[in-house]
């Protein structure tokens, strides 16, 4: 079959086209708009904070000379492993050890150097707290002087602000019973039952005796605490029925207590009775109580007494 003419002209010109463009030179790429960008030119310059600043400090100083192994790098407060922690234990925090001539109640008191524990370790020491830091490299007076400023300025975070003082509720750190004249304590070991220390102590009927519980607190001295009541029950988590005693403050050889006076008078050989005392720092709506509901069993028995014949 012959082909048509118009049909051998058309392969003829799709031929030719696809011969031209096979020999012709391929196209450069579309220009990169990066490569126009000089990366040299403009430097970020490193970050350099204010040596008054908690920032500044912790860089220049707490993570350098502080933050070493084996001391202030977690293994015990202050705990100097990030800005953040180095804040937190030193601002409004409480101390766990003291001077011999002095107390201190925090580590940080915004404004004040004079009340700072922190300040007075890096500035001297004495017989039972050594200067820090402990390796002996001691800060050079424009350290002392950061930090101090920092201090005086408030003893700002991060972010600027100044840390407020914490009001946490009073804590009953000691729970004892004593006789009357206060020379003989009656709840030692060996005057508990089966001389467990944690079981009710034995007192003869017809008794009375003195109850001292000894509070603190961070913001409320000792003798402006509230409530103050010492309250006995025969059931150790009902005293809604309970009998009451008013505690009243008392200092005894330089130590500031509470003493709530209590007889066995109104009770029988063979009981034991449980007692849970009540106090309120004048700053929150409910009464700090020990024992409490949930503390374990041997924390009620510690707290109550077993009537003798």
């Amino acid at each position: 079959m012959r082909k048509h003419p118009l049909s051998q002209l058309l392969l003829a010109a799709l031929f030719a086209v696809s011969i031209y463009q096979g020999c012709k030179d391929d196209e450069p790429p579309p220009h990169n708009p990066y490569d126009d960008v000089d990366y040299n030119g403009d430097t970020i310059p490193p970050y350099v904070p204010d040596p008054n600043s908690i920032m500044g400090i912790y860089e220049n100083i707490l993570r350098v000379k502080c933050a070493n192994p084996g001391c202030h790098d977690g293994h015990f407060e202050p705990d100097f492993r990030s800005v953040q922690s180095a804040w937190t234990t030193l601002a409004y925090h409480d101390v766990v050890k003291n001077t011999a001539d002095s107390a201190y109640d925090f580590r940080v008191v915004p404004y004040d150097t004079a009340n700072s524990m922190f300040w007075y370790r890096l500035t001297r020491g004495d017989a039972q707290l050594q200067q820090m830091p402990a390796t002996g490299q001691y800060l050079n007076v424009n350290e002392r002087q950061n930090i101090q400023t920092w201090i005086l300025n408030g003893a700002k975070d991060m972010f600027g602000n100044v840390p407020v003082m914490p009001n946490n509720e009073p804590q009953i750190i000691a729970f004892l019973a004593y006789n009357q004249a206060f020379t003989s304590q009656l709840d030692v070991t060996n005057n508990r039952l089966d001389s467990v220390p944690y079981n009710p102590f034995k007192i003869a009927d017809n008794t009375a005796f003195n109850v001292v519980i000894a509070v603190e607190d961070d913001s409320t001295a000792v003798q402006s605490m509230q409530v103050n009541q010492l309250k006995l029950s025969l059931d150790a988590d009902n005293f809604s029925g309970s009998s009451t005693v008013n505690a009243y403050f008392l200092n005894i050889g330089g130590f500031s207590v509470w003493v709530a006076p209590v007889n066995t008078t109104a009770y029988s050989p063979g009981d034991t009775v449980f007692m849970r005392y009540y106090v309120n720092d004048g700053d929150h709506s409910f009464n700090t109580e020990f024992p409490r509901d949930d503390h374990p069993f041997p924390y009620k028995t510690y707290a109550s007494f077993y009537v003798t014949p």
